[in-house]
């Protein structure tokens, strides 16, 4: 899996900054209601969470607090973030932090015991998707999700404006944006849709909560 620092010259300090800065804005009031809606009526009591490529552990806490029964665990390849997330107050009990790239290990979890995998804006780093998918696949529990938010594919007028906009970069970060575009806008939703049914996962539910991504909320198929 690429490291941080190899994506558009952010070193993983920035990204992590950014991360924490933009955490309430990516996980607001509109996702809440999503996951209320969509995916916690199908957790059990005391469910096994995942969020692959965690980042600094936000939101591993927020679902913490949710939930505070959960089982957590947090996957990343980033020291910087799994340093940062092992020194956050959590509600319940701590998540196990582990640095773990999944394209080269399987995930340290028996076949069907996890009951939601998060992956956010993580896969369409990845060149070859599949085989991830697959692995989450395995170890997801009949009936449980899988929630994908990721990019998708936007013209390039109105993804620079994005990072202006949003991200608050001015010119001379334009570069960033034109080495970050390619990386950013390779899959359409329909290319999402593909990927995520050949993995053997069925779509329940599909938003667009921000102009740059979409969430699927996936489930085994049967």
């Amino acid at each position: 899996m690429p490291t941080h620092q190899s994506l558009g010259g952010t070193s993983d300090e920035q990204l992590l900054q950014r991360m924490v800065t933009t955490h309430a804005d990516r996980y607001g009031a509109t996702f809440w209601e999503l996951f209320a809606k969509h995916v916690a009526p199908s957790l059990p009591p005391r469910p096994v969470m995942i969020d692959l490529g965690c980042g600094p552990g936000l939101l591993l806490r927020d679902l913490g607090e949710r939930f505070p029964p959960a089982t957590l665990h947090g996957y990343d390849v980033t020291p910087a973030m799994i340093a940062y997330g092992q020194q956050l107050a959590f509600r319940g009990p701590k998540p196990t932090f582990a640095l773990h790239d999944v394209t080269t290990r399987p995930l340290p979890h028996d076949a069907g015991t996890v009951n939601l995998v998060s992956m956010s804006s993580v896969l369409h780093v990845l060149d070859e998707p599949l085989p991830v998918l697959s692995e989450i696949r395995r170890v997801l529990a009949p009936k449980s999700t899988f929630l994908l938010n990721d990019w998708i594919r936007q013209p390039l007028s109105k993804y620079l404006a994005y990072r202006r906009e949003v991200l608050g970069e001015g010119e001379a970060e334009t570069g960033r944006g034109f080495r970050l575009f390619p990386v950013h806008n390779k899959f359409t939703p329909d290319d999402w849709r593909w990927l995520l049914t050949q993995a053997g996962l069925a779509i329940r539910h599909q938003a667009q909560l921000r102009d740059s991504h979409q969430i699927f909320v996936c489930q085994p198929a049967a």
